[in-house]
């Protein structure tokens, strides 16, 4: 868990404050992307929400699936990890809106989530990591929708994926 909270905080560091819908990445460009086979999920931060976490393993299993990985119990030859953070944040337009019409300013209140993938070599080498933020929405159904959508934008900046 130590080391999770450590490359958190090193992608905090290293990013400074995201801008929300932006996909940032990392990979270690002297790695063969193309001789991985196999990867293991390793513990990471999960959601909160129990049906959340289901969702984003979802879409990162079906991700590393479509690049040509399979997923194993243990022994693969890259594990792969995701940190989860959910805050509160201001919409200052609609804060703004909301002051002008007189309402409850309440309502500018905006749930936002960080989302960080990081995948690693079986030596705990950080491969690649891509994070992004996003103004999470409350809805369930339109919520799974928007965990894959963020996934796919994140697995677009996947070394193999890169348009050259």
């Amino acid at each position: 868990m130590i080391r999770a909270g450590a490359l958190l905080l090193l992608l905090v560091v290293a990013q400074g404050r995201p801008t929300t819908g932006k996909v940032n990445s990392t990979f270690d460009k002297s790695a063969d992307f193309k001789a991985l086979q196999t990867y293991s999920w390793v513990a990471g931060q999960h959601a909160f929400d129990p049906a959340v976490h289901k969702s984003i393993v979802a879409a990162i299993d079906a991700q590393m699936a479509s690049l040509g990985l399979k997923k194993v119990e243990s022994g693969g030859n890259a594990t792969i990890r995701y940190l989860a953070v959910r805050s509160t944040s201001v919409d200052l337009d609609k804060l703004e809106a909301l002051k002008k019409e007189g309402k409850d300013q309440a309502g500018a209140d905006v749930t936002v989530g960080r989302l960080i993938i990081a995948l690693e070599d079986a030596k705990a080498h950080r491969l690649w990591a891509a994070d992004s933020t996003e103004v999470m929405n409350p809805s369930a159904a339109e919520r799974d929708a928007a965990i894959k959508a963020v996934v796919s934008r994140m697995f677009d900046t996947y070394p193999t994926r890169l348009k050259k």
